[in-house]
C-alpha cells in the first residue's frame, strides 16, 4: 500500500498492485477491495455501494453500503437485478458482439441474480491521484433488464483515452418501480428505487473515485436505449445535483415523468391480484420470494423492457419533464444522438428477409411500431414510402429503407432530435449525432445495418469485426474527448454545436461530416 496525502494533510491510502500477484487494492469509505490487472488495466468487479435490499427494505429508498473489515475479494462478478434475461455480454443471440468474441473477460459465465444487486464495476489505468476523467456508463435494457458488466470488456478504452470507467447494477422492473406509493405511506419511494439506486452510486463515485485515479469533479454519465432513458431522467432530479458535468444519451431519447401516479397504481393492484394480496396490504409482498414476485410480473403482463419505468411521484420526479428537464440539467453539455435503423434489430429476420418494394406498404400498414413517435393513418404509408425512396441517397434495399421508416417512426430512432431541440434551449451545449454506418445483423446473415446499439460496444473499443476497427476507434477518441472537456471535436474533427437555427449534426458513416439537419425531410415526411 502506497500512503498519499489528501488537501487537508491526512493521510490517504491509494491502491497498488503487487508484481507478484498483480492484485491492485483501493481503498473506499466502506473498507478495502482487491481486483485483478489486465494488460496493465487494474478492473475491480461487483463493489457494494448499497445496503440490503430485501424483505422489510423492498421497495424502500437505498442505504449505503456497510463498512467490513480486512479487504474484499472485487475479482468476481457481483450480483445483477433478478429479471426474465441476462447481461448482454452473455446473451446467446447478441453475446459474441458484446463480447467481441472474448466473453471470458465479462465473467458472465458465473453471474448471478439477486435482490441485493447495488454494486458497480471499476475499470481504471491506475490507482493512483492522476484524477483521470470519469464515464459512469448506465445499462440499457429498458428499466427491466440488464446488468453494467459490459464495462468489464472496456480495458482498452480505459488504457487508450486514459479513462476510469464505472459501470453500475441497480433494481430493475418492479423491484425498482412498483409504485405503492397511493397504497401505504411506508412505499413513497417506490416508483423511483431504481433511480435512487443510481443517485446513491453517484454519490458512492464522489466519495471513493479520487482512490481509483478518477477525478470526482469531471463525471459524466452515458448511457444508450433504456440507459439513455435513465441519464434523461437523472437531469430531471433535483437529488442528483452535482453529481456529474456532462451526460450522453444514445438511442434512447423518450420524454421523462410519463408515468402517473394513478396508472403506476393501478399497475400495481394488478401484480398484487395475481399474487392474492389485498389492495390496502401491499405489505405481504415483503414475504415473497423474489421468484414469486417475477412469476407475478410474467403472468400480469408487465414483460416489455418499458413496463416499469419510473414514476411522476411528486417527490423524486414531477410530470411532464419533457425530454430534457428545465431543471437540474440546465449547465450540463448533452452529447445525444441515434442510429439510422434502430429497429432492425426488434423487426422479424423472416420479414426483412421476404421485404419487397411490393408487399412493404402492406406491411407496414399491419407492423406494430416500438414507442412510435407519430400517428400514422394506414392510407400514408404509400407516400411516406415514395417519398423515402426519393430521398434514399444510398438506394437502400426494401428490407434497408424498411427498417430505415420503422425506424424513424419511431422514438428510439427519431426522439434525439426532439431531446437536442429542447436542450438548444438551455445553457449549456448540446452536439448531436446519427450514426448511419452498418454493423453486420446478428440474426440475418449478409445483412447490415446500423441497428440498436450496435455502437456501444465500439465505443468502448470492443470490437468483434475488424472492419469495425476504424469506426471504433474514432467514436472512442470523440465519446473521449467529450468525455474530458464537455466537447466530442478530437485532432481533425470539428464537432460543431447543435443550435435551434443551426441544427449541426454529425453524420457517423464511412466518412464523418458535419450537416444541418440530415434527416429533416424524412421527419417532415412522416410528420404530416
Amino acid at each position: 500500500m502506497e500512503q498519499k496525502h489528501d488537501m487537508t494533510g491526512k493521510e490517504k491510502t491509494v491502491c497498488a498492485a503487487s508484481a507478484e500477484t498483480e492484485s491492485p487494492v483501493a481503498e473506499t469509505d466502506c473498507g478495502k477491495v482487491k481486483g485483478e490487472i489486465r494488460e496493465g488495466i487494474s478492473i475491480f468487479r461487483g463493489i457494494p455501494y448499497g445496503d440490503d435490499c430485501t424483505g422489510s427494505r423492498r421497495f424502500q429508498a437505498p442505504r449505503p453500503a456497510v463498512k467490513w473489515e480486512g479487504v474484499r475479494d472485487c475479482t468476481r462478478n457481483g450480483f445483477y437485478a433478478p429479471q426474465f434475461g441476462c447481461s448482454i455480454s452473455g446473451s446467446r443471440e447478441l453475446g459474441e458482439y458484446f463480447s467481441g468474441g472474448h466473453p471470458e473477460k465479462f465473467g458472465v459465465a458465473g453471474e448471478e441474480q439477486n435482490e441485493n444487486c447495488l454494486v458497480l464495476n471499476v475499470v481504471t489505468p491506475g490507482c493512483d491521484d492522476k484524477r483521470r476523467p470519469v464515464v459512469v456508463y448506465i445499462h440499457g435494457g429498458g428499466f427491466s433488464t440488464g446488468s453494467g458488466t459490459l464495462v468489464l470488456g472496456a480495458d482498452r478504452w480505459a488504457r487508450e483515452e486514459d479513462l476510469v470507467i464505472v459501470g453500475v447494477n441497480h433494481r430493475l422492473n418492479l423491484f425498482g418501480y412498483l409504485y405503492l406509493g397511493e397504497l401505504d405511506p411506508k412505499y413513497a419511494d417506490s416508483g423511483a428505487a431504481g433511480m435512487l439506486d443510481l443517485i446513491l452510486a453517484l454519490k458512492w463515485v464522489q466519495k471513493n473515485i479520487g482512490n481509483f485515479g478518477g477525478d470526482p469533479e469531471r463525471v459524466t454519465i452515458m448511457g444508450e436505449s433504456g440507459g439513455g432513458a435513465k441519464v434523461s431522467t437523472l437531469l430531471a432530479m433535483k437529488e442528483a445535483g452535482d453529481l456529474f458535468r456532462a451526460a450522453i444519451v444514445e438511442s434512447g431519447s423518450m420524454p421523462v415523468g410519463c408515468r402517473s401516479r394513478e396508472e403506476g397504481t393501478l399497475q400495481a393492484l394488478k401484480l398484487l391480484e395475481k399474487l392474492g394480496i389485498p389492495g390496502d396490504r401491499p405489505g405481504l409482498l415483503e414475504d415473497k420470494t423474489t421468484e414469486e414476485l417475477l412469476w407475478a410480473m410474467k403472468e400480469s403482463g408487465n414483460m416489455g423492457a418499458m413496463e416499469f419505468q419510473p414514476v411522476a411521484d411528486g417527490i423524486h420526479i414531477e410530470a411532464g419533464q419533457g425530454y430534457t428537464a428545465p431543471e437540474g440539467g440546465e449547465n450540463i453539455p448533452l452529447l445525444v444522438g441515434a442510429s439510422e435503423d434502430e429497429l432492425a434489430i426488434f423487426l422479424e429476420p423472416e420479414l426483412l428477409e421476404n421485404m419487397t418494394w411490393e408487399n412493404m406498404e402492406k406491411s407496414l400498414a399491419e407492423i406494430t411500431i416500438e414507442e412510435p413517435l407519430y400517428q400514422i393513418n394506414r392510407e400514408d404509408w404509400g407516400r411516406i414510402i415514395s417519398r423515402f425512396r426519393e430521398l434514399d441517397k444510398d438506394q437502400s434495399s426494401p428490407a434497408h429503407l424498411f427498417a430505415k421508416i420503422c425506424s424513424q417512426a419511431s422514438m428510439l430512432g427519431g426522439g434525439a432530435y426532439y431531446q437536442a431541440m429542447e436542450k438548444a434551449g438551455q445553457k449549456a451545449a448540446v452536439y448531436s449525432y446519427i450514426v448511419s454506418c452498418d454493423s453486420p445483423h446478428p440474426g440475418i446473415e449478409g445483412q447490415r445495418y446500423s441497428w440498436h446499439t450496435a455502437d456501444l460496444p465500439l465505443q468502448m473499443r470492443i470490437v468483434l469485426y475488424p472492419d469495425s476497427e476504424e469506426l471504433s476507434r474514432k467514436m472512442a477518441h470523440a465519446w473521449a474527448a467529450f468525455i474530458r472537456d464537455g466537447v466530442p471535436s478530437a485532432e481533425g474533427l470539428e464537432w460543431k454545436p447543435f443550435t435551434q437555427e443551426e441544427k449541426w449534426t454529425m453524420v457517423i458513416g464511412e466518412q464523418w461530416k458535419m450537416e444541418k439537419d440530415p434527416l429533416r425531410e424524412m421527419r417532415m415526411c412522416l410528420e404530416v
